[in-house]
């Protein structure tokens, strides 16, 4: 049974991993081999594929869209309300600004608001009017958060390894030694809330000894050691006051973010947004159930799954071309235009959700 490719791309800012040079070549592969799909006729036709372009880079605007248009190719962009600032559509061929994907990640995080980095309102409604990119929903926030109880290592800035998303994680706590747990995606997870005092506790605890100089002599390695030691200490005196989201909590956290998210999509650019993708694809069934909920038609996931012609449902499956050449891309697009290849991929390559209920 022939299957539908759905391909997600991201930043094609030059210098990205994935550049306007990268995106040239494959745009040209898509274009050649049956051209491309708008959502609406997804699953209804044997030939083509769908682009999609997740977190809304302003790069699509300033240097993606000259590449659509040249290759006339159709494209979806899945944006992120919070982050669309106001202002005028910038120049498209330069920079919108001088950081990288992951920097306005982490920026957007701390400031939990509109971020050059990203795509404008004026410029979400210019790709639309331009007939080649159609806009949705990557959700209201693109958070992450705590989603173990386990420490599985303490916050070191410069010498340890954070994460962008640790100011989401922590409600913008960014001191030197507050302990770290495993992150994973809000919309796909009961969330856990650490122990406030615990965090006192721990960066008073590294600050009383220098802070960054201590980490910078001692070296990070020996430092979480002893911050190891410190919060069993901390432990066996006044044990650990985290505590769990409950599930009624989760379940409307969720409801009210991608609510709200499709609001803003339909408030600011008229017509209906029932498309959503996962946030780095993660979900299970309460998430589903709450993207039901919230007004969602079809859910964009990463799995290495088929999207069997004439049977595609809630979920749509994609995967993310890598920066090679073309040859790569026809490998991949061969794969995925078969509902048996693709499925024996997914099983080998073990990139199949099994959380989706």
């Amino acid at each position: 049974m022939t299957s539908v490719p759905v391909l997600t791309f991201h930043s094609v800012a030059p210098g990205e991993r994935l550049g306007p040079e990268v995106l040239d070549r494959h745009l040209s592969v898509l274009a050649r081999l049956g051209g491309t799909l708008p959502l609406g006729h997804l699953g209804r036709e044997r030939a083509g594929a769908v682009v999609t372009f997740d977190d809304g880079f302003a790069d699509l605007w300033t240097h993606g869209l000259d590449l659509l248009e040249r290759h006339g190719v159709r494209a979806v962009v899945f944006a992120i309300p919070s982050r669309a600032g106001e202002g005028p559509a910038r120049p498209r061929g330069r920079p919108a600004w001088s950081g990288r994907a992951e920097e306005a990640h982490a920026e957007a995080a701390c400031d939990g608001g509109p971020h050059p980095g990203f795509l404008r309102w004026s410029e979400l409604a210019a790709l639309e009017a331009s007939g080649v990119v159609e806009v949705q929903s990557h959700s209201w926030g693109h958070a992450m958060g705590w989603v173990s109880d386990e420490i599985v290592g303490f916050h070191l800035g410069r010498f340890g390894r954070a994460h962008w998303s640790l100011p989401q994680c922590t409600g913008g706590d960014l001191r030197l030694g507050i302990p770290l747990y495993r992150r994973g995606s809000a919309l796909a997870h009961r969330l856990y809330r650490d122990d406030p005092a615990l965090r006192d506790h721990l960066a008073g605890w590294l600050e009383a000894r220098g802070g960054a100089g201590y980490v910078a002599e001692r070296g990070a390695e020996a430092v979480s050691r002893e911050l190891r030691e410190e919060l069993e200490r901390y432990r066996s005196r006044r044990g650990d006051r985290g505590a769990w989201e409950t599930e009624g909590e989760r379940e409307r956290r969720t409801v009210e973010d991608l609510v709200r998210a499709r609001e803003a999509l339909e408030s600011r650019l008229g017509g209906r947004r029932e498309h959503l993708a996962l946030p780095w694809g993660q979900y299970d069934a309460v998430t589903l159930e709450c993207a039901r909920r919230a007004g969602v038609r079809r859910v964009y996931t990463l799995d290495r799954r088929p999207n069997p012609v004439g049977r595609v449902g809630f979920l749509v499956h994609r995967f993310e071309p890598r920066p090679k050449g073309a040859w790569w891309l026809r490998t991949r697009l061969w794969i995925y235009r078969s509902t048996w290849r693709t499925t024996i991929y997914g099983i080998v390559s073990g990139r199949r959700n099994s959380g989706a209920g």
